[in-house]
């Protein structure tokens, strides 16, 4: 079994894409009063946390993938370049559409181009919600350099003087490297690290007590509490075993597969979905009721899902076949190159992370 795709990591992945997505939701409903909305108190205070989660299962998978004895570097950054790159630069185009239009924020063209790039920059990127990836991105480069060097033990180390530091001198400007943020990545490397051992604790009771932490110190903050309380919670999720022929389970696993699509497209849908309502009431002078808000909000956001899992069908998975395709043919050439390694060899194509 690919512990990188189980029911459990996947709907932990849908429920970091919806929790960001809802928290952002506010977008959608510009053209009702603020009277009329009845957010649920928790996701509209709290649902970017679901980033921390996001870093976490990468923190987690990542450690699957590096920890392979035929685990090399170069595949690897082949694979995220493909897994990454493709839909987040078809999202910039969309950006510059809606700048056209005059619906998104103006940005000088040198700016946009190297936000492009995912490269890290120590101001705030051209598409907000990309500032996650250039983390993920340092994230990748760490882990194909220290495992493969001292195994996930010494990753373990590195993010946890990379994230004390980062703490201890306020995260200064360090190509993200000194920063608290490396604690949510090393929640998934302790999980990874202390799963089979903990295997026993099962899969809800972590859950359950990794929320009641996480909701205790929304008031009752301490250092790195986040990262502790999902680390409790990511090592239920792994240890889930559901029944994956039920709807709700498949349903939540699909959007486990379209979470990166829902993570970058949900601030262009709930725009669209403001120009829409604004249209329907300036062009065919039909005025939306107070009722109509929060039904609105969830209509919006199924949209961006359903959007999402197409995207993920039809512009993701081509991309990833891609890219498992180029690193599979580059580790053969390398294999041919050098001499027989025995049991090391790359016995299969690695499925996508």
């Amino acid at each position: 079994m690919d512990r990188s795709r189980n029911a459990g990591l996947q709907i932990g992945r849908a429920v970091a894409a919806l929790s960001v997505a809802y928290f952002h939701s506010y977008i959608a409903l510009r053209v009702f009063p603020e009277a009329a909305q009845y957010p649920i108190r928790q996701l509209s205070d709290s649902g970017f946390l679901g980033v921390n989660l996001f870093f976490a299962i990468s923190g987690y998978v990542i450690c699957i993938v590096a920890s392979r004895p035929d685990f090399s570097p170069w595949p690897f950054a082949i694979k995220r370049v493909f897994r990454l790159y493709p839909m987040y630069w078809i999202t910039m185009l969309l950006i510059v559409l809606l700048i056209i239009f005059g619906k998104y924020r103006i940005e000088p063209l040198g700016h946009f181009l190297y936000s492009m790039t995912l490269l890290p920059q120590s101001g705030a990127p051209a598409f907000d919600p990309s500032w996650t990836l250039e983390r993920e991105l340092v994230f990748y480069a760490l882990a194909a350099l220290v495992v493969p060097l001292g195994g996930v033990p010494a990753l373990a180390l590195a993010l946890a003087s990379l994230a004390f530091a980062g703490w201890w001198f306020g995260n200064p400007w360090s190509f993200h490297l000194i920063s608290t943020v490396q604690s949510d990545f090393l929640a998934g490397v302790i999980v990874f690290l202390g799963h089979d051992r903990l295997r026993w604790l099962g899969g809800w009771a972590p859950i359950v007590f990794g929320t009641a932490l996480l909701a205790y110190t929304r008031t009752h903050d301490f250092a790195f509490s986040v990262p502790v309380s999902f680390a409790v919670i990511l090592l239920g999720m792994v240890n889930l075993r559901l029944p994956t022929h039920w709807l709700p389970v498949r349903m939540l696993v699909a959007l486990g597969d379209a979470s990166y699509s829902i993570y970058l497209l949900h601030y262009i849908v709930f725009m669209l979905s403001v120009l829409l309502a604004a249209q329907i009431h300036l062009i065919w002078q039909l005025p939306l009721p107070d009722w109509l808000c929060e039904p609105w909000r969830f209509l919006t956001l199924a949209v961006c899902c359903a959007i999402s899992y197409l995207t993920f069908r039809s512009i993701e998975q081509p991309f990833i076949r891609i890219g498992i395709g180029i690193a599979g043919a580059r580790t053969n050439g390398l294999k041919k190159m050098a001499p027989p390694l025995g049991t090391s060899a790359v016995a299969r194509l690695e499925q996508p992370d």
